[in-house]
């Protein structure tokens, strides 16, 4: 793993200089009212036609990945808050597809609350057996492990449909996503990283960094508007290159 002091040779990055520039409500892409959903670790962006979260945002910082108090709680539930109505438990029983966390159960050791919020199911979404369990997951723990290289690092996380015509699972008609996609953006001192992933929903990948784009590709795939609330010219920069601190 890379330390801080390679991270301040080697690694380009955009400094910026105001200080508390880095918030929630900044960093998500916008959200109807109707459809925003604030939990207590993360905030969600729910679609009631594909039964899912366009984007889920959480993040991580060193002291919650090494204050590990609570293992999995597998409380999976519906979410009470999506008032339309979240997908169920049901609605993936015998689908022949995982139950795949958008915002990772790994991430929320540090809190028995933060565990139990992330199987609701409005953080869930369709997932081949061999994606969740394998290229998902993967990445996932490696995003771990960057997390430890900076005081903060920002993640956005959804699916993605390359059609308006889905399949679906269940009663509810949950969609299955053609991929998923991952906005990652690390803040350490008055530094900033960011890079994007978009990983197809297929079983047999391998190679999570073989799938790294800019933040602009993942704007450009989904059409979201990612770190909209920096100055226009911090986010132009972050979001044109992926940056080498998520390669070693």
């Amino acid at each position: 793993m890379l330390n801080c002091m390679m991270l301040k040779i080697f690694f380009t990055a955009i400094i910026i200089t105001t200080t508390g520039l880095l918030s929630h409500a900044q960093l998500h892409p916008v959200c109807d009212s109707a459809s925003l959903i604030q939990h207590r670790f993360f905030s969600l962006c729910y679609n009631e036609k594909t039964e899912q979260a366009n984007w889920v945002f959480h993040f991580i910082t060193p002291q919650r990945l090494q204050n590990k108090v609570t293992g999995r709680s597998d409380d999976f539930r519906p979410d009470t808050a999506v008032k339309t109505g979240s997908a169920e438990l049901k609605d993936y029983k015998s689908s022949g597809y995982d139950r795949g966390h958008l915002c990772p159960a790994g991430d929320m050791g540090f809190d028995s609350t933060a565990m139990s919020e992330s199987f609701l199911m409005s953080n869930m979404s369709p997932q081949f057996p061999g994606f969740n369990r394998g290229i998902w997951n993967s990445l996932e723990q490696r995003i771990r492990e960057w997390g430890l290289l900076f005081d903060t690092l920002f993640i956005i996380t959804g699916p993605i449909f390359y059609d308006t015509t889905y399949s679906f699972i269940g009663e509810n008609k949950v969609a299955i996503p053609d991929a998923c996609y991952k906005v990652l953006l690390g803040k350490k001192d008055t530094a900033l990283y960011s890079i994007g992933f978009i990983i197809p929903n297929l079983n047999g990948l391998k190679d999570y960094l073989a799938f790294s784009v800019t933040v602009d590709k993942v704007e450009e795939v989904t059409g979201f508007d990612f770190l909209s609330a920096l100055d226009d010219s911090i986010e132009a920069i972050l979001e044109k290159k992926k940056s080498n601190i998520f390669f070693d």
